[in-house]
């Protein structure tokens, strides 16, 4: 019997405006490893539709839903992916030694509504998800963008793999992040390391509930 029992998931958030860019390549270099692995996979382009800032309204500190008090984009579905996923991506182009500004603002939501209900002791939805973040870069300013996102993993109790090498790829023009042979050779241990990390644990949460129900039931 699968220990596991359902399959893994994954959800990987595209930040760039283009859609199908380098960063959408990468993620989809990804994608091919943990279809490998049968790992379930979705993909959500936040640039979609327009994506506001956090407000700092503290309406998510007063209502506790696992909901920001925008409702006019993604950001809410984006929140009941993450509580159901074993896993996340944050892909994002490199702008001005950063992320998006899409990807920024998203960050900026899920974190607030995420510490509003750690703060009055209710379950995190970030919490123990098996995180990356990954960026596609022409020049330079990509680690000091991946240190950005991994800012919202160390903060939330998430747990960050290491690779063989910073996550990035080399590319201006779309298509050109796939004629980086290192680029693509570490999205792919990524890959593999996420997908370790995410049947470990499982494979505890389970364990920790045969515990309790031996014990108590």
């Amino acid at each position: 019997m699968n220990k596991l029992l359902k399959p893994l998931k994954i959800v990987a958030f595209n930040g760039s405006p283009r859609r199908k860019g380098n960063t959408f390549l990468l993620i989809q270099q990804m994608f091919k490893v943990f279809q490998k692995h049968n790992v379930e996979t979705e993909l959500v382009n936040i640039t979609k539709k327009d994506i506001d800032g956090c407000t700092d309204c503290g309406i998510c500190e007063k209502r506790l839903n696992y909901k920001c008090a925008i409702e006019s984009d993604c950001v809410n579905d984006c929140i009941e992916k993450l509580r159901k996923a074993d896993g996340f991506i944050l892909g994002t182009p490199v702008y001005f030694a950063g992320p998006s500004g899409q990807m920024k603002c998203f960050i900026d939501r899920i974190c607030h509504v995420d510490q509003a209900l750690r703060r009055n002791n209710k379950e995190s939805f970030l919490r123990h998800k098996v995180t990356a973040g990954i960026s596609a870069h022409a020049s330079a300013g990509a680690t000091n963008t991946l240190s950005q996102l991994n800012y919202l993993f160390t903060i939330s109790n998430a747990i960050i793999p290491g690779s063989t090498y910073w996550n990035f790829g080399v590319g201006h023009e779309i298509g050109d992040v796939l004629k980086d042979k290192s680029g693509l050779e570490n999205m792919d241990d990524l890959a593999n390391e996420m997908v370790h990390l995410m049947k470990m644990v499982r494979l505890d949460n389970r364990k920790k509930k045969e515990e309790i129900k031996s014990r108590y039931y």
